[in-house]
């Protein structure tokens, strides 16, 4: 054994971790922690960076065992230049679902029709399908009620709540972030109405 390696037991293998990937997930931490805290003096941001170097050295070892085949760090995956355009995206999507959403129940002749929706997204990871579930609850008029694998169950308020979803543009964008050209990412896609004709 490699002095400095950590002791593996029961077959499990080391993976690489690049610079890259490890950059990374120090600036996707920094970002959380200057989102949540919501100050930018020194103090704050020292205390930030400290933070994240402090996480990051702490999880080093776990970070370098490969617990199953093809067990690779989201942030080594991810293209940066995608995240950003799906996060300009996502924004905006959730600006028009809450204007949606509000004329709705600001007008009381809309009636409201919620539905359960369940489709099949072919995500590159498991990352991906927990980012596409946690985009769609974040989205006005939209919440996921179960992943499992592939499946995902959505409720939806209204029929426009889900129209990204049924025509598979949210999944493909999710997609998109991981691999270059996602295809035949949403499939096995019913309806159910809460409330039958």
């Amino acid at each position: 054994m490699v002095r400095g390696e950590p002791n593996i037991p029961g077959g499990l293998q080391l993976r690489h971790r690049s610079r890259g990937g490890i950059l990374a997930h120090a600036v996707i931490l920094m970002v959380l922690w200057l989102l949540l805290s919501g100050h930018f003096d020194v103090f704050h941001i020292s205390l930030g960076v400290f933070s994240v170097a402090l996480v990051i050295a702490a999880n080093a070892r776990i970070n370098r065992v490969q617990f199953f085949k093809g067990d690779v760090p989201e942030w080594e995956r991810l293209r940066f230049n995608r995240l950003l355009r799906y996060l300009t995206w996502l924004v905006w999507q959730i600006v028009v679902a809450g204007l949606q959403v509000a004329y709705v129940v600001l007008s009381p002749r809309i009636r409201v029709d919620p539905s359960l929706l369940r489709f099949r997204a072919r995500m590159p990871s498991v990352g991906a399908a927990v980012i596409l579930g946690n985009s769609i609850t974040l989205t006005p008029g939209t919440l996921t009620l179960e992943i499992n694998k592939d499946e995902f169950l959505v409720h939806s308020l209204m029929d426009e709540s889900m129209s990204g979803l049924v025509d598979g543009t949210m999944p493909t964008m999710v997609a998109r972030m991981f691999r270059a050209r996602p295809s035949d990412v949403i499939s096995d896609v019913r309806i159910t109405k809460s409330v039958e004709e």
